[in-house]
């Protein structure tokens, strides 16, 4: 190994001392470019490390605030109460009622957010996972309220209907609606 090595010094000198240039003033002149070139290069890659794990982080922490700010209003809540008065009902009936006007509130609130679509379920397709926390809340309540609406012997349990609008009061949280 340190024939081939010195054969290739050899070379290099060789072609050096043809054109004239002192092969050892050279050697003297480059390392210590080498040397700067190195730690710029070192200093590039640390930086670039570090700035790629930001970028990730900002990419996997997803947005705890919510996607529009909205505040609740006395109006809000005295709706989102009603709503529930009707959920909490002996009446079937009353309680379907109460499932669907709490999915029309969730769907025109992400319309107001910007999310649009013919439906809510349009809407919540359109919805990022990082966007909304309860979005898995919204889908579940919102199957309810599809079953609900396309199943005509569908029975609603006071149970089942508790916690669809569970759910969608989980999301009227997060929103800031309530």
């Amino acid at each position: 190994m340190q024939d081939v090595f010195d054969f290739y010094i050899y070379l290099v000198e060789s072609l050096f001392n043809l054109v004239g240039y002192d092969f050892r003033f050279i050697i003297s002149v480059l390392k210590p470019i080498s040397f700067v070139l190195s730690l710029i290069f070192v200093f590039l890659i640390v930086w670039s490390i570090v700035k790629f794990r930001q970028i990730i982080s900002s990419i996997k922490t997803p947005t705890k605030e919510p996607i529009f700010v909205m505040e609740a209003t006395p109006e809000s809540l005295e709706k989102w109460r009603k709503i529930l008065e009707k959920g909490r009902s002996s009446d079937e009936n009353e309680r379907k009622f109460a499932i669907i006007e709490a999915d029309t509130l969730i769907e025109k609130i992400l319309d107001l957010a910007g999310y649009h679509g013919e439906n809510l379920g349009e809407r919540l397709k359109g919805v990022e996972r990082g966007d909304i926390e309860s979005l898995d809340d919204i889908w579940e309540a919102h199957k309810i309220r599809n079953r609900i609406a396309h199943e005509a012997d569908f029975k609603l349990s006071p149970e089942s209907a508790e916690l669809a609008l569970s759910h969608f009061e989980k999301a009227l949280k997060e929103l800031a609606y309530i």
